[in-house]
């Protein structure tokens, strides 16, 4: 089967124009951001009328924050109602820091997501998914079969130092339910994101382990940082195009 290749719609700086420039460039998929209008259902029919199907909504929650898990709960619902079933989701805690009185809130957010045949798709930012290690920690802690790991490769140098994409990939990889796909120069908190295949990541072996694996996508673009500052639309494109070309150079799309 065929990887799945979605782009985040803020890098086209969430406009309807992604909808048909995106299919252009050999990507079937959109990474929605919630919309501000709240009609989620526009955006599936922009989506099919282009031939693209949503493959993820993104957004965050803070576990400490009533206001938030609420909120995040409408998304969940909204998400499911179009007929997305994974849920990209960055997990905060407090000041960043991981609370273990906080997992069981996480769990409850499971449980919800299940009833509502979601995966909740949880993002590589600490406290809870740094790396793979502590994103197996989490998730073999809230035990609930509703949490996979996105798989950011650029986030692990951002965050990290010492260690690489695959090697926390294998550490997590059987939990992987959606990849982000950023190039890096490999310096911690560096905003300096290349285009794929230009800098330090090594993305043939992070396909290589997630296709033994049977994992097919999505695997979403997220372009941001320096390259894209200041960027219009066309560039921006341009850009996307540029990684997919790469994407097809290795095999991988």
């Amino acid at each position: 089967m065929s990887n799945v290749f979605s782009c985040r719609l803020p890098v086209y700086l969430d406009r309807d124009e992604a909808y048909e420039l995106l299919p252009q460039a050999g990507v079937q998929a959109i990474e929605l951001s919630p919309p501000g209008d709240g009609d989620y259902e526009r955006c599936r029919c922009l989506a099919e009328k282009n031939g693209m199907q949503i493959a993820t909504v993104a957004t965050g929650v803070q576990l400490r924050n009533a206001d938030s898990v609420a909120a995040f709960e409408t998304v969940m619902e909204r998400t499911a109602g179009i007929g997305t079933r994974k849920l990209f989701v960055s997990v905060q805690g407090k000041e960043g820091e991981a609370d273990e009185g906080l997992i069981a809130n996480l769990r409850q957010l499971c449980d919800k997501a299940a009833e509502l045949d979601l995966t909740l798709c949880m993002e590589t930012h600490p406290p809870y998914g740094t790396n793979g290690e502590v994103a197996l920690a989490t998730i073999r802690e809230v035990d609930r079969p509703a949490l996979g790991y996105n798989f950011d490769t650029a986030n692990i140098y951002y965050y990290n130092e010492g260690t690489d994409s695959v090697t926390e990939l294998a550490k997590a990889l059987e939990h992987v339910a959606s990849v982000h796909l950023k190039d890096t120069d490999g310096l911690p908190k560096s905003l300096n994101f290349p285009v794929l295949g230009q800098g330090v990541v090594d993305f043939p072996e992070v396909f290589r382990l997630l296709g033994e694996r049977g994992f097919t996508g999505p695997y979403t673009l997220e372009l941001e940082g320096d390259l894209m500052t200041g960027k219009d639309l066309a560039a921006r494109h341009q850009i996307v195009v540029a990684c997919m070309d790469y994407l097809r150079s290795i095999g991988a799309a």
